[in-house]
């Protein structure tokens, strides 16, 4: 793991903030540790902490392809259909018509 922010970002030498990463990807560069010029809800300046600004490269991964198969309602021919049902291992208490299996669902 590697930290990137190598200075204190507080007024008192602390580091608050972190950015870490893999010590073999090279994901973020020009860590500058900057005073914000923000004020308070006052309306004085903060002077207390300063802000970590880098760049980040990130990558969005490939897109997955995967086949579907699926029957087109419009075309389905219901005498095989039935058929198909009738024939696949899917069978609830031995039932072989399926008028009465679509019944039991």
């Amino acid at each position: 793991m590697m930290q990137h922010v190598k200075e204190p970002i507080h007024v008192r030498g602390h580091t608050l903030d972190v950015v870490i990463t893999r010590d073999t990807v090279d994901t973020v560069s020009n860590v500058v540790v900057t005073d914000p010029g923000l004020s308070v809800d006052s309306g004085n300046i903060s002077k207390d902490h300063y802000a970590v600004i880098f760049n980040a490269r990130a990558s969005k991964p490939a897109p997955v392809s995967k086949t579907v198969t699926f029957r087109k309602l419009r075309e389905i021919n219901i005498e095989t259909f039935k058929q198909d049902i009738t024939e696949s291992e899917i069978q609830f208490e031995n039932i072989h018509d399926p008028e009465t299996l679509v019944k039991t669902l």
